[in-house]
């Protein structure tokens, strides 16, 4: 993967640092170089993402995934644009891979688990573009950063879309530095391929491109930025059809501002987890402190590459956050801007790499680290911190699977994955001898998830049999000694929600 360079900076960056920063004079002969620790970092972050892939349930969104792939492969086609908001590929791809490795939530999750551990030799391309010592910094904040885990998790397309926007980076810094038709060609690859995986992938690739075009002329890039151009073009009769269905406007449920704070706490530390003000403000800290060890210590190369990292992680955010502050396309969240993360990365990897405060960096870089892999073996420690729990709520429900169940909306989705097939009960009444109402945990930004709330007074004619609590959910059931007639409305108003569910067994 090494290509020729063209400046002193970028030469005493690609060769110096090998023999200056990880094989100093007298060092032995065995010692470990940049090749043998990425690989390390790479098996260390495959047994991490594979060994705990089934520690937490399958949840909404996966659900809605495994249940499109589970159709025939133009069924799959033809429902992706009432089922979701993303294009093709990775519905492509993982039906494929479940046709080798099942179509259970393993098989599925180990599709996002093989993509989430190759991505880390990925960035340790993308941090050596400065020097080895910062690509093994990259690499090993990709192991264990909480967001790079969780997506590594997920049957869902952002892994993917992490994957092939940190392919395109690398090509692109090369690219960049030295513009031949090897590396342009290969940035426009990646690029294509990473908005086929999900739309705001153009929300990188558009800096890149203007990057591109002001160093090497339209003449050398026309050919790959046209290529992700008609990919765009291609693909947006789908994205409009998505986009008119409004599967993507529960976005707007939350204000602006507290969807811009939630994506800066997802990238320091993830989706969710104990005391997360506390460890999304250590590991800001500990990034800033990253930050500021480059701009006093690193040199001209160090610092120009970070600068651009900096410009594409900083657009690929701030576009769709105008797009939602001019009222034109508000799909702004955490989880779509979540490939910025890749040159954020490089940033921070770039100020813990720098060889004039080698020492310093690696302190910052151990306490980042050990924050980061704090949280992961937290949240797999407490499932109130983890996805939503249907599978323990389908263990808990009765096996009979005679009653009615009453949930929140949506629930037959991820239910259906481990009770099999439901179906919704329609009409003003049903009429049941058993009722089981299911609630989650409450998640809290600033405290503890609160405890799931169902109802414990039982509707006329039936009595209450028990409650079952965990720390993610709660089941009450109540029975009746006939079938007994009850109001939907009136099992609704019980559990808190207008469009609650009311399911049985199909």
């Amino acid at each position: 993967m090494g290509t020729e360079v063209s400046d002193p900076y970028a030469a005493r960056g690609q060769r110096g640092a090998v023999g200056a920063d990880l094989k100093p004079r007298g060092a032995s002969r065995s010692r470990l170089g940049p090749v043998e620790i990425v690989i390390g970092l790479t098996v260390l972050g495959a047994i991490l993402r594979f060994a705990t892939l089934n520690v937490q349930s399958i949840w909404l969104d996966e659900s809605a995934t495994m249940i499109l792939v589970h159709r025939g492969f133009s069924g799959m086609l033809s429902h992706l644009s009432s089922s979701e908001s993303t294009p093709p590929l990775y519905y492509v791809l993982v039906w494929g891979w479940t046709k080798i490795f099942g179509a259970g939530p393993i098989g599925f999750r180990s599709f996002s688990a093989l993509i989430g551990t190759v991505t880390i030799p990925v960035l340790y391309a993308a941090g050596r573009e400065i020097s080895p010592r910062v690509g093994l910094w990259a690499a090993a904040l990709t192991v264990v950063n909480p967001a790079m885990y969780y997506y590594s998790q997920e049957a869902r397309a952002y892994g993917l879309l992490i994957f092939f926007s940190a392919a395109a980076f690398v090509y692109w810094q090369r690219a960049l530095r030295t513009p031949d038709r090897r590396s342009l060609a290969l940035w426009g690859l990646m690029s294509v391929l990473a908005v086929l995986s999900h739309y705001f992938a153009a929300f990188l690739f558009i800096p890149e491109a203007i990057m591109l075009v002001r160093r090497a002329g339209w003449r050398r890039v026309w050919a790959p930025i046209g290529a992700v151009v008609l990919t765009g073009l291609a693909l947006a009769p789908l994205a409009l059809s998505q986009r008119a269905d409004g599967k993507a406007s529960w976005i707007e449920e939350a204000s602006l501002g507290s969807r811009f704070a939630e994506t800066i706490k997802q990238l320091l530390v993830g989706l969710y987890g104990p005391v997360e003000l506390l460890t999304a403000a250590l590991a800001a800290l500990l990034a800033a402190g990253a930050v500021v060890l480059l701009a006093r210590g690193g040199d001209g190369r160090e610092r120009t590459v970070a600068r651009d990292a900096v410009i594409v992680g900083v657009t690929g955010i701030a576009l769709p956050l105008l797009l939602a502050v001019a009222h034109l396309v508000d799909v702004f969240d955490g989880r779509n801007v979540i490939a910025a993360w890749v040159p954020f990365a490089v940033l921070v990897a770039a100020g813990l790499g720098t060889r004039r405060n080698a020492r310093a960096g690696a302190v910052l870089g151990a306490a980042l680290c050990a924050v980061s892999l704090a949280v992961i073996v937290t949240v797999n420690a407490l499932p109130g911190y983890q996805r939503d729990d249907w599978r323990g709520v389908a263990h808990a429900l009765p096996s009979s699977g005679g009653g009615v169940i009453v949930a929140e909306q949506y629930a037959s989705a991820p239910l259906s994955i481990y009770r099999g097939r439901l179906r919704g009960v329609s009409g003003a009444s049903v009429s049941t001898r058993e009722l089981d109402f299911v609630g989650l945990r409450i998640k809290r930004t600033d405290a503890s998830p609160a405890p799931a709330i169902v109802p414990t007074r039982p509707p006329s004619g039936f009595r209450l049999a028990g409650v079952r609590r965990s720390e993610a959910f709660a089941v009450s059931r109540f029975v009746a000694a006939k079938p007994t007639l009850v109001s939907a409305s009136t099992l609704r108003h019980m559990i808190g929600s207008p469009k609650a569910e009311l399911l049985t067994a199909g």
